[in-house]
């Protein structure tokens, strides 16, 4: 039987698979166009989004951040970007199914590592001319270790300096006891006296005096061994200190160092031998004292015999010298008790002038270093939900290299006030740097901080100076010996020479302070040359009191009081400066928008987007419908990510 057609069946179905083929792969490069062209618009919708950035933000500290509620309007208005890309009449077909934000990284987030990248990139792309960029991480190492060296000098000097004024209670209790062994060698001189002119009562009353002296020196004694003791294992103490920050101090200034504390290990070594005789007092008192009762109970036997005395006849008369002379013996023979060591400081009056500079910081610095002509602002920034309250939890080592906190210290000296540095529109308050290095609410109470930070920062510079310097160490010396005199032991000069050393380093720096807040200039490190404060001239100052009289010029070099804020920010740079940062910005932005929380601007925005693409040149809904479906489409989900760094 002849079959018809059976070629045209089998063109027919060739040419379908041919057709199908080309279909598929026409409708694999069109998905493939439809992705890429959705990516294109996501992209374009998540740049119009990121492009609503807070202007003043921007206009004011050169920071992005895109202003949000609780984010589901982010989600609305990345939609309604994203829209005209789907509802153009094309070859990609999309329907937005649902629009969901995955993650909003705010300015506020990451410790403060968001803040500091979006600072670093407006900083290093020339933007502004930053002055310390050419600093290199070796400069800025070294930089870091002369800051830490006079921390660490100034820390252990510190410690010492108390143990100088122990040292100095150490010999007053000396002279303390031997003021009592004096007066009861006084009372014993003039009983003597009473006693040749027979006056018993007059005796009995020196007597008393010299027990009442006898029974104050095992007190004393005690009071002594307890200061020495103290004295003793503060020393220890602060020795391991020092072990703790001697990497920290360069070899010089740590051979100084160490021998100027080798002096107070020296003074406690020989203080051993003089406490020998000092203990001795105490069972010498008690023996003495026994001594004198039985004497004065003689004495009153004495006196009680002649008082009742009556003559027998007319030629009967007392021999009352006769009857005194066993009570004259024995008195003679009192062992009296005496220190036979040497002890005290000469000249009381200098070292009683080293300690009044000392004593001069016991009030406000501010007032002391403040020019006459300088008034101290007391304004105070609006804290209210304050990132730093609310959202600073626990300090984390900040991952910026040493060069990148000079240039985020640099930002701050840009954007912020300062004392005596006031930009042309109205920061938060007067002096935002110094809050920004330490926090206080007030800015009377962050100046008076920079002013002790500052004084801190320059006493340890100078007493590296100091300690680098032979002949201002052997004029301490001198001076020391000049103090302690004859009459002191000799390991007490050098204990009183590195508390001069200290306090002349003080002296100095509050100098330094004076010239810095008046606008002149400090060498961090100085010389000879740029030394101003002699030892007569430190003598003065804690005789009068105050800076008055000093001259407080500052030289053509070194740096001024932005200089040393660079440093100190560099210095204490970490999460806690980044959220007082974040703190003054909301606080002035809030001046024009009330409510502005800086925890609400993002820096980054990811979302995810759902929607249903359709078939264009190859369908499966004719066998979909077979199969007992007619959805033609195709599920994509796509995400897209918006940030400003």
């Amino acid at each position: 039987m002849k079959r018809q057609g059976e070629i045209t069946i089998f063109l027919g179905l060739i040419l379908l698979s041919l057709w199908a083929l080309l279909c598929g792969l026409a409708e694999s490069a069109r998905t493939a166009a439809a992705r890429c062209y959705l990516r294109h618009g996501m992209n374009a919708a998540m740049d119009s989004l990121m492009s609503q950035y807070h202007r003043p933000l921007w206009e004011k500290y050169r920071l992005f951040g895109l202003e949000y509620g609780d984010g589901q309007e982010l989600e609305q208005e990345f939609s309604q970007f994203l829209e005209p890309y789907l509802e153009a009449e094309n070859w990609y077909p999309f329907s937005l199914q649902e629009v969901r934000q995955e993650e909003i990284v705010s300015l506020t987030d990451e410790n403060g590592q968001v803040l500091e990248e979006q600072i670093l990139d407006y900083m290093k792309y020339g933007l502004l001319n930053v002055q310390w960029e050419e600093l290199t991480e070796g400069e800025a190492q070294e930089l870091f270790r002369s800051i830490k060296e006079a921390q660490a000098v100034e820390e252990v000097a510190e410690r010492y300096e108390e143990h100088s004024i122990e040292a100095v209670r150490l010999e007053k209790s000396l002279e303390t006891i031997y003021d009592s062994l004096q007066k009861q060698k006084e009372h014993w001189e003039n009983g003597t006296e009473e006693l040749e002119s027979l006056d018993g009562d007059g005796f009995i009353r020196q007597g008393k005096q010299v027990v009442k002296q006898l029974e104050r020196v095992p007190a004393l004694v005690e009071r002594y061994e307890a200061e020495a003791d103290r004295l003793a294992a503060q020393l220890e103490e602060s020795r391991g200190f020092y072990g703790q920050r001697q990497d920290e101090i360069s070899g010089q200034v740590a051979a100084s160092l160490e021998s100027e504390m080798e002096s107070y290990e020296t003074y406690i070594s020989q203080d051993g031998e003089r406490r020998k005789e000092v203990e001795a007092l105490s069972e010498a008192s008690g023996t003495g004292r026994e001594y004198v009762d039985n004497v004065l109970e003689e004495a009153r036997q004495v006196q009680e015999y002649i008082d009742q005395w009556e003559p027998e006849d007319e030629d009967d008369e007392l021999d009352e010298e006769r009857l005194w002379r066993p009570v004259v013996r024995r008195w003679s023979q009192y062992p009296l008790l005496g220190l036979d060591i040497s002890f005290g400081m000469e000249d009381r009056e200098k070292e009683g002038l080293l300690e009044q500079v000392k004593t001069m910081l016991s009030g406000r610095l501010l007032p002391l270093v403040m020019p006459e002509n300088r008034t101290v602002s007391g304004r105070r920034p609006d804290l209210t939900g304050a990132p730093s309250i609310l959202l600073y939890s626990a300090e984390e080592p900040s991952p910026a290299s040493l060069t990148e906190r000079l240039i985020i210290g640099e930002y701050v000296l840009r954007f912020f006030n300062w004392y005596d540095h006031k930009r042309q529109e109205p920061g938060s308050c007067d002096y935002e740097v110094e809050y920004i290095l330490f926090g206080n609410a007030g800015d009377q109470e962050n100046l008076e901080e920079m002013a002790l930070r500052l004084l801190t920062l320059r006493q340890g510079m100078n007493l590296v100076h100091i300690l680098s310097d032979s002949q201002k160490r052997e004029a301490a010396r001198n001076l020391a010996l000049s103090i302690v005199g004859g009459i002191g032991i000799l390991p007490l000069a050098g204990v009183l020479a590195f508390f001069i050393m200290s306090v002349w380093a003080l002296g100095e720096a509050l100098w330094d302070l004076r010239i810095l807040f008046d606008g002149g200039k400090i060498p961090l490190v100085k010389t000879r040359e740029s030394w101003k404060l002699g030892l007569e001239n430190l003598l003065e100052l804690g005789r009068k009191g105050n800076l008055e009289e000093m001259d407080d010029s500052g030289g053509d070099s070194g740096l001024d009081y932005r200089g040393y804020a660079r440093i100190l920010l560099f210095f204490v740079h970490g999460p806690k400066t980044d959220y007082r940062m974040m703190d003054l910005i909301q606080s002035s932005l809030r001046q024009t928008q009330e409510g502005y929380r800086i925890s609400r601007c993002a820096s980054q925005v990811d979302i995810q987007a759902e929607l249903c693409g359709k078939h264009v040149f190859f369908s499966l809904g004719l066998w979909k419908s077979v199969f007992g479906t007619g959805d033609a489409g195709y599920e994509l989900s796509m995400p897209v990510s918006g940030q400003y760094v």
